[in-house]
């Protein structure tokens, strides 16, 4: 990261200045009753998005948000405990917590720096719009941290490495930190991007909420990156299970199974190449995937009203 945005964060708070004569975390400084909850209303105040750097040298209490958070570390390192379980957070990671997340944070050292981006679910639907419609992952996500998630929900992405997720982090903690006017449209598409690419990392991240919940986004995520040539034999054996047992997980968490999961992500691939390209119908079919091209004229007709030359000469028209 930037050296002078670093330096930057790195700046006693006057909130940090106080702990360090002697006090504590100031609950009152983010819910007026004291509750063990942090208000949106402190911090989102006719806005979907806002950012601002973690407090250090005392551990945050036992609480939860009115909104969604994600902590990305800087420098350093920082500890979170979500339900049970212990995640320390280092350098260049991302860890997403919904508005039932419980969760406490150690005390973090002078050198430990991070931030955290505050954010209503609405900016999230909006960031989510750049994508294919619906999307499975997306519709996880989206209940995950908005509030049908249990109290041990969290996503952590160990993303140190994946160089196209640090631009865009650092890109939007400058552009939140430096509060551009007119920049919100740019945020929302950068955490659309930021999302894709997020996407194509299944295998570096994980979820709270047991065994199952963890293997129902890595199934996800694979089937967002993978879809053309995606199998359940070679899910299961990516992640060391029987196949049975990844549907069984799958089923459980989804309500479905990981063929319509398939299914419906090569469907929507071929409706958005419909809509973007020339590619003759058979060509777009074979493309997404699909071997059986009459289940896919049927799941269309059934979808759309009409059959897929039907659908573009429509458009065209428009």
């Amino acid at each position: 990261m930037d050296a002078g945005l670093i330096a930057r964060l790195s700046e006693i708070s006057e909130e940090e200045a106080r702990i360090l004569q002697g006090g504590g975390v100031d609950m009152q400084l983010y819910n007026e009753k004291r509750r063990k909850s942090v208000e949106a209303s402190k911090f989102l105040e006719g806005k979907l998005i806002s950012i601002r750097t973690h407090t250090r040298f005392a551990p945050f209490p036992p609480h939860r948000h009115q909104f969604i958070e994600i902590m990305y570390v800087c420098q350093g390192a920082i500890t979170h405990v979500v339900g049970d379980e212990e995640i320390t957070l280092h350098a260049g990671e991302l860890l997403f917590l919904g508005c039932n997340s419980w969760h406490e944070i150690r005390a973090a050292g002078e050198r430990d720096i991070g931030v955290n981006f505050l954010i209503r679910p609405a900016f999230f639907r909006a960031a989510f719009d750049m994508m294919d419609g619906q999307n499975a992952l997306s519709d996880f996500i989206i209940d995950s941290l908005s509030g049908e998630g249990s109290a041990d929900e969290y996503l952590h992405f160990a993303v140190a490495d994946v160089l196209p997720v640090q631009n865009l982090v650092e890109n939007l903690i400058w552009s939140l930190y430096n509060g551009e006017s007119g920049s919100e449209k740019l945020n929302e598409m950068t955490m659309g991007i930021l999302f894709l690419q997020l996407m194509q990392a299944p295998d570096l991240a994980r979820t709270g909420g047991g065994a199952p919940r963890q293997v129902a986004l890595r199934a996800l995520s694979y089937i967002e990156a993978h879809y053309i040539d995606a199998t359940l034999r070679e899910f299961a054996a990516r992640n060391g299970l029987a196949e049975y047992t990844v549907s069984r997980m799958i089923k459980g968490e989804l309500g479905t199974s990981f063929r319509i999961l398939l299914m419906e992500k090569r469907f929507s691939a071929a409706v958005h190449l419909l809509n973007t390209t020339e590619l003759p119908v058979s060509e777009v079919i074979a493309s997404v995937g699909y071997g059986n091209t009459s289940y896919f004229y049927r799941t269309f007709q059934q979808k759309h009203g009409c059959t897929p030359q039907e659908y573009r000469r429509r458009r065209e028209e428009v």
